[in-house]
């Protein structure tokens, strides 16, 4: 192999990783690149005249941290971190967004230092001492490897609207119905109720076809009966702690 047919092959790939869509005035890219809940990291760019462009991520990296509690501004520590990543990637964070401006030729390096940028900044939820990386779709993968269950981890889904999701499993294609499972695990208790927001939206856009699946670690946490309402309204519900409910209804 030569160093060019690498390069090619590797802008290949990435380029089939990026979905474009009109949104308003604006025009909505959805990256390849992920949040710490799997989210994928959408940015805009818009006309602001003159020739110019301006891309941003309209203030969901900083939601993102702020629906696991996490406020950048109220230390003095992730500020200058916060501060650091704008400077490295010559960004401004404006009224909560992540943007920058520039030369409408320009427009692929910005939106990749956009998309960099927002991929770094969300990144310092690590920095907190309450964010526990999620090990709970790992924990379920090996549970279904130990049944002899074919899946496949963060798998691609498009919605209705046409956006792009990841979701946490799918279960093999030999079977009369795709199976999609989601593994819910919040980083924290105070993280819940953004957690089955997120899944409500994505099982509300993903195709009715499909067998979608909500399994709850409720061995960490305690879901209350009106977040498992609004789940069951869109998918079938399942606790962590009935296993063997759970292997009876995927495998059945």
């Amino acid at each position: 192999m030569e160093c060019s047919y690498i390069i090619e092959k590797a802008v290949e790939s990435l380029r089939q990783e990026f979905k474009c869509l009109q949104h308003d005035k604006r025009i909505c890219v959805v990256t390849p690149y992920l949040y710490p809940d799997n989210d994928l990291i959408e940015v805009f760019a818009e006309d602001i005249g003159g020739g110019q462009v301006r891309v941003t991520d309209l203030g969901e990296t900083l939601r993102h941290l702020e629906s696991v509690g996490l406020d950048l501004f109220a230390s003095r520590k992730r500020r200058f971190l916060l501060d650091q990543i704008a400077k490295r990637m010559h960004i401004d964070i404006q009224r909560g967004k992540v943007q920058k401006e520039g030369p409408v030729d320009n427009v692929g390096s910005l939106l990749v230092d956009v998309a960099a940028a927002a991929q770094a900044i969300a990144d310092l939820v690590y920095t907190s001492k309450a964010y526990e990386p999620a090990t709970f779709t790992e924990e379920v993968s090996i549970f279904l490897t130990e049944h002899g269950i074919e899946h496949e981890k963060r798998y691609p889904v498009i919605g209705e609207t046409g956006k792009k999701y990841r979701v946490s499993l799918r279960l093999d294609g030999h079977r009369d119905k795709e199976i999609l499972v989601e593994a819910l695990s919040p980083s924290q208790e105070s993280a819940i109720t953004a957690t089955v927001n997120r899944v409500f939206r994505l099982w509300s856009d993903v195709n009715g076809t499909r067998k979608k699946v909500s399994l709850l670690n409720d061995v960490d946490y305690s879901w209350k009966k009106e977040d498992k309402a609004l789940l069951q309204k869109v998918s079938i519900i399942h606790n962590w702690t009935n296993k063997e409910r759970f292997l009876d209804d995927i495998t059945g």
